[in-house]
């Protein structure tokens, strides 16, 4: 069984290499489908083997490629067939099926020897990390991941992987072979679009959105609530300095608990130096987790936390505050209420950079969820509110608590303190 039409000469790169780990980033029709569709017949050649295509939704998954694959196998080599669960068993005793990401429950538990991740860029990060990577851990399975970008998300952060060369270092400077191989293509690429298609697509879109949809370059996100944050102006190495006060911006969402601990500069500037974004926790967790790293500074520490954090919610019938008081946080700066979502985000976005181009505030890259926090975090469309939907928001949440307060729009008076 094979597939051979017309692989153009990025598709043929692409299946011909040996990596486990396999990263296609391409523009618009540039034959995403054709190089998923083969990968999967190739795999599935191998007797005895179970093989998975995965697409943001099950309706995506049969509309993509279901029938492409149907077309694609000779009829005499399905024993079985379910259409319901668009599998199909072949002679050979490999088991194909299609699958969708929206209910990534009903993808666990299985051991499969080869995956196609496609859309990538829509699909939850969880879904690879929590639910599909195990599948693949007794087999030594391997898997493609195969998009368009959408913002700087995880599909960029697996793309990254691919590109640290055949050898790179690992954290603690060993020198590792990478699994991992990406590549990066334009509509262009492709013989088989018309250029003049191309031309007419460069008309019809604004710029970014060309060169993110038909030239694959990963591109901030519209509709980006921090839009003054950008990853190659403002995240550089941002060491702890002992001498310097620590400050912490905390939100109490319980899932995940969001801490942003940063340090005032003698220069006015501000840096982020650690996070801590712990899923399904709660405050006595974030303040033993904030001990543990700091603790011979934690008189140097002054908490900004969720004015929220006030109320008594807890079983003894003590507040957020309160637990925080008693692990030892004596500092603590809070407005009696919240102040406006619009004042917290502009104090933010001033800092990252203000109407005179001054920058004030950097992130160190080993703080990845603020930065994902703050490239992700987007309004709803058409509104000034904030698209809570994906839960992206924590973290800068946590970060504006600390800079609106240190440094407001306008004056507002504090409603708490305990110092």
């Amino acid at each position: 069984m094979s597939d051979s039409l017309y692989l153009h000469r990025g598709q043929a790169e692409v299946l011909r290499d040996q990596r486990r780990f396999k990263v296609v980033v391409a523009g618009r029709r540039w034959g995403k489908t054709q190089t998923a569709k083969t990968s999967l017949l190739k795999a599935a050649s191998v007797k005895n083997r179970v093989v998975w295509y995965v697409a943001p939704t099950y309706r995506m998954a049969r509309s993509i490629m279901w029938r492409e694959l149907l077309r694609a196998i000779p009829r005499n080599w399905i024993v079985a067939k379910n259409e319901t669960m668009m599998t199909l068993l072949l002679r050979n005793n490999t088991l194909l099926e299609c699958k969708g990401a929206d209910k990534p429950d009903t993808l666990r538990g299985v051991e499969l020897h080869h995956l196609v991740i496609d859309e990538c860029q829509d699909i939850r990060k969880n879904t690879w990390y929590e639910v599909l990577r195990p599948t693949l851990l007794s087999t030594r399975g391997t898997a493609m991941f195969i998009g368009t970008p959408k913002g700087f998300n995880w599909f960029y952060d697996l793309f990254q992987l691919g590109q640290r060369g055949e050898i790179y270092r690992d954290k603690d400077g060993k020198r590792r072979r990478n699994s991992w191989k990406s590549w990066q293509f334009t509509t262009e690429m492709s013989p088989f679009i018309p250029p003049d298609e191309i031309a007419s697509a460069r008309e019809d879109l604004d710029a970014r959105t060309f060169r993110q949809e038909f030239q694959a370059s990963f591109e901030t996100m519209s509709g980006r609530v921090y839009h003054t944050f950008d990853r190659r102006k403002h995240v550089k190495e941002c060491p702890f300095n002992p001498k310097l006060p620590i400050w912490v911006g905390q939100d109490f969402n319980i899932d995940p608990m969001s801490s942003v601990i940063m340090q005032p500069q003698p220069d006015g500037t501000v840096w982020i130096i650690d996070e801590a974004v712990i899923p399904a926790s709660n405050t006595q967790e974030t303040a033993e987790e904030l001990q543990r790293r700091y603790f011979r500074h934690q008189k140097q520490m002054t908490l900004y936390p969720d004015p929220a954090g006030s109320s008594r919610s807890h079983g003894r019938g003590e507040s957020d505050l309160d637990i925080l008081r008693e692990a030892g946080f004596t500092r603590i700066k809070f407005r009696r209420k919240h102040p406006r979502v619009a004042d917290r985000v502009n104090a933010v976005n001033r800092m990252f950079e203000s109407a005179e181009g001054t920058i004030r505030l950097y992130i160190d890259p080993k703080c990845r969820k603020i930065i994902e926090s703050l490239e992700q975090t987007v309004y709803k469309e058409g509104s000034s509110e904030v698209d809570k939907s994906l839960s992206t928001e924590h973290a800068a949440d946590a970060l504006g608590y600390c800079i609106e307060f240190e440094f407001p729009l306008r004056k507002i008076q504090v409603g708490g303190r305990s110092l």
